[in-house]
């Protein structure tokens, strides 16, 4: 019992704190905003040519849907903070002398991401059922409800605990955790439906296929496979049938199946603490490394750059140590594989150095840029930096030029090829991409103060843009779609326009 009382208050302390927060409010308007596109008919679920008669199962499986397979991914992101907070604020240190254990700790913070997961979980419940009544189907409220229980939930406990797995272990605490995120999510989706394995179906994506999938066949026995979920009409094949589905016939199995997720969520929590520190600072130093953490030691060479550039000097000297403080700290493995893109860059084909050394060399760095904006945030320098003269017209310009550099110096050997090969299109098409990137993470971190938002943004709009490549997201001109469509012009644009915000918000934070 007192066991179930100390998890208890953990959990409500930490969910209560968020929720009083600014940022949980925004969450919850954007979940609602995703909630109005359901209910708008924006977000579509189709299987292959074919999509369902909107019932209330159908509609509890889209939503259902739509939480599993993007709310999961941006869920992680918006509860990853909970543990370092305790650092920040300092509150790990009373914890520690206390006698709460480490599994208990990683516990309560599992509770506590999955209820801000289940809130967000709730409201976009009440999409489904406004969908059915504007379309006119039957309210089924049991098989329009299951979904979210056996769907939706089991699958936000997971990344409830995975997200407490990766603070709890510091390599993974930082930016590349952040990063991580996205390759391991797309594995947690992409692996039961390429396997057809339900023991790996995390997600419940298999599952409502299969069972979607049967309905469909029923009607239209052509249908072999696909499984889609289209946000603002994505899809531009138009649908040539629909089938009722009547959803999921529940064994006691099925059930089992999906409620051993939760089991397997608080495996991850408890193996959360085995890695935790306790909030043992000296500890977490001598394990730290610099690049992958994206965190610096206090009072190390970076914070004595910073202060050097409180005293007057010119612009160019500014910009070196700005420069500096970017690349300071970084292992030397990172270093080499900067270069061997570099050369392998110059050297590859030009099609394979556009298409695949660019968009790679432009990644590698993203723990690099991920700080502009938000570093004096990070190391507690915003009082020093900003009272400096004439930050705005010395600081900040020199901190997008910097970045600039880096991303110019990580595309180097592309550039060449470029060049050697007469590609002048490809060439100004990456010189504006050198252009954007800094512009983003510095107006991002200008205004969020931290670097996560600038790294799950850039990791999936670089992964859908030039990995896939979809051309209108492809701001590097990697392919020749992107070129022909003029998109190197609309992210020029689209660069300066960011800088004019990341102005406007160091500006707000000037006068505050």
């Amino acid at each position: 019992m007192r066991v179930a009382r100390a998890l208890f208050a953990i959990a409500r302390a930490d969910f209560l704190e968020r929720v009083r927060r600014y940022a949980f409010l925004v969450t919850l308007a954007a979940t609602a905003w995703l909630g109005w596109l359901v209910v708008q008919g924006h977000v579509t679920l189709r299987l292959g040519r074919y999509a369902g008669i909107v019932n209330g199962p159908w509609a509890g499986a889209l939503v259902a849907v739509t939480i599993s397979s993007l709310v999961s991914l941006i869920g992680f992101w918006i509860v990853k903070n909970s543990v370092q907070r305790d650092r920040d604020t300092r509150v790990g240190e009373i914890l520690a002398a206390t006698p709460m254990s480490k599994s208990l700790y990683t516990i309560g913070k599992f509770l506590s991401n999955f209820a801000v997961l289940a809130a967000i979980v709730a409201v976009l419940a009440v999409a489904a059922p406004v969908l059915v009544a504007l379309r006119g189907g039957p309210m089924d409220l049991g098989a329009m409800l299951s979904p979210f229980v056996l769907i939706a939930l089991p699958s936000m406990a997971v990344v409830a605990a995975i997200a407490v797995l990766f603070e709890t272990f510091r390599p993974l605490s930082g930016g590349a955790g952040n990063v991580l995120w996205f390759f391991l999510w797309s594995a947690l989706l992409a692996v039961p439906m390429a396997t057809g394995s339900p023991r790996a179906d995390m997600s419940g994506l298999l599952m409502l296929q299969r069972s979607m999938g049967d309905s469909a066949r029923a009607v239209y026995p052509d249908y072999t496979s696909g499984f889609a979920l289209s946000i603002g009409g994505s899809l531009s094949d138009p649908v040539e049938g629909t089938f009722v589905w009547n959803g999921i016939g529940w064994s006691a199995g099925a059930v089992l199946s999906r409620f051993a997720w939760f089991g397997v969520a608080a495996l991850i929590a408890l193996l959360a603490a085995v890695p935790f520190d306790r909030f043992d600072e000296s500890r977490a130093r001598r394990g730290t490394v610099p690049y992958l953490s994206g965190k610096r030691n206090p009072g190390s060479a970076s914070e004595q750059t910073r202060l050097s550039l409180l005293v007057p000097a010119f612009v160019p000297t500014v910009f070196a140590g700005e420069l500096k403080l970017m690349v300071n700290g970084r292992a030397w493995w990172f270093w080499a594989v900067f270069a061997g893109l570099i050369v392998a860059g110059a050297l590859a084909p030009l099609d394979v150095s556009r298409a695949r050394i660019l968009p790679i060399a432009w990644f590698w760095p993203i723990l690099v840029w991920s700080a502009m904006g938000a570093r004096e945030a990070r190391d507690g320098t915003e009082e020093l930096v900003f009272t400096a003269p004439r930050p705005l017209l010395r600081q900040l310009p020199s901190v997008y030029f910097a970045g600039v550099a880096v991303a110019l110096a990580a595309g180097s050997g592309v550039a060449f090829k470029c060049l050697a090969s007469g590609a002048l299109a490809s060439f100004c098409g990456m010189l504006v991409g050198a252009l954007f990137i800094p512009a983003l993470a510095l107006c991002l971190g200008a205004w969020s103060g931290g670097s996560k938002l600038f790294e799950a943004v850039y990791t999936v709009l670089w992964y859908v843009g030039p990995m896939q490549p979809v051309p209108a997201l492809d701001f590097m001109a990697a392919s020749n779609a992107a070129l022909a469509a003029g998109m190197p012009l609309y992210f020029a644009l689209a660069a300066a326009a960011l800088l004019a915000v990341a102005f406007a918000g160091r500006r707000i934070k000037l006068i505050r």
